[in-house]
């Protein structure tokens, strides 16, 4: 038999203090999230300080050299004003003309001599250039009461007034064609220029709105034109519509280079030039002179040519040397001095 003594069993209490305790699902749960916000607070805590005491980071390149955008200003409130009503204004007028510093001379000799019947007296026609924009010295030059040659301006101002005006009184009426001017673009010749870029086609088309908006219109003169009168080329395309529509052509002579005669004898064109400016310097004294200077063209041609302008200046003259003018000449229309030349 065994002599081996059987250990007794521990006591209860004994077992259930040595016993381990195992901690709670809840319990566990609840110490991850406390760890988790601690962490997430030591992150974010020292996050700002690193934002607060760090010095910011260099700015790449292209960031760099970009420019600042400007603050937009900020819109001012809308005001609305009545505008004071005000009477309008007078049209400015256009340049007239570019003059020569000097008389241009004739590269080719002038056309024979007109015969004066004997105990005659040589014919003068006065053309008035650039009507249409000054309606009062119209009204004056019409009161002179002397067969003019009023030429004007294609789409001026007081255009259908002044043609009104004009037929009124029996006076001829010329289109006063607007061309390119050598100092073009710096001098514009107006509405309804005919330009040296236009196409034939343009050219001709602008032509013929200008005479067609110009009722009983018997002619045609350049208004400047220092280069457009010096292509050969152009002046057939004026020539063409002239001789089809029956007008006749006066050139104002504004360069020495102009082919306007060769080319209305080439299309067979009633043609004359102009053989005196009256007015390209505004002053009484120097217009004087140039109406003794007609009258001397007039006795040595049998005929003459004159061009002037609506200045006061020219109607005072004109009003003061009338007298003498119809004793030395005889006044007549520009039609009545243009011929065909063979």
């Amino acid at each position: 038999m065994s002599t081996r003594r059987k250990k007794k069993p521990a006591p209860a209490k004994r077992r259930r203090k040595s016993a381990k305790k195992k901690p709670a699902p809840r319990q566990i749960l609840a110490k991850i999230g406390i760890g988790f916000a601690l962490l997430v607070g030591i992150v974010c805590g020292a996050g700002a300080l690193l934002w607060h005491y760090a010095p910011p980071p260099a700015a790449l390149p292209e960031q760099a050299a970009r420019p600042k955008a400007p603050a937009a200003k900020p819109k001012a409130p809308r005001v609305v004003r009545t505008a004071p009503k005000v009477s309008p204004a007078k049209p400015a007028k256009p340049v007239y003309e570019v003059f020569p510093k000097k008389e241009i001379a004739r590269r080719a000799p002038k056309a024979a001599p007109v015969p004066v019947p004997r105990g005659g007296r040589p014919q003068v026609a006065i053309i008035i250039d650039d009507i249409g924009y000054d309606r009062q010295l119209l009204k004056q030059l019409l009161a002179l009461d002397i067969p003019l040659t009023f030429a004007v301006l294609p789409q001026s101002p007081f255009f259908k007034s002044s043609v009104k005006a004009i037929r009124a009184r029996g006076r001829e009426i010329m289109l006063h064609q607007p061309m390119e001017p050598e100092e073009y673009p710096q001098v514009d010749p107006g509405p309804g220029a005919l330009l040296a870029t236009m196409s034939p086609d343009d050219l001709i088309a602008q032509l013929n709105r200008n005479l067609d908006a110009l009722p009983g219109v018997k002619g045609v003169n350049n208004h400047m034109g220092s280069r457009l009168t010096a292509e050969s080329t152009r002046m057939y395309q004026v020539f063409s519509v002239l001789k089809e529509r029956r007008l006749f052509f006066v050139d104002s002579r504004s360069t020495v280079a102009t082919v306007c005669r060769p080319s209305a004898r080439m299309f067979q064109v009633p043609f004359a030039e102009r053989d005196i400016f009256l007015d390209h310097f505004q002053e009484a004294g120097f217009v004087r002179k140039q109406f003794k200077a007609l009258m001397r063209e007039a006795d040595k041609h049998g005929q003459a040519v004159a061009i002037g302008h609506p200045y006061p200046v020219t109607v005072d003259v004109f009003q003061e040397v009338l007298p003498a003018l119809r004793k030395r000449v005889t006044l007549v229309s520009a039609s009545e001095v243009v011929r065909v030349e063979g």
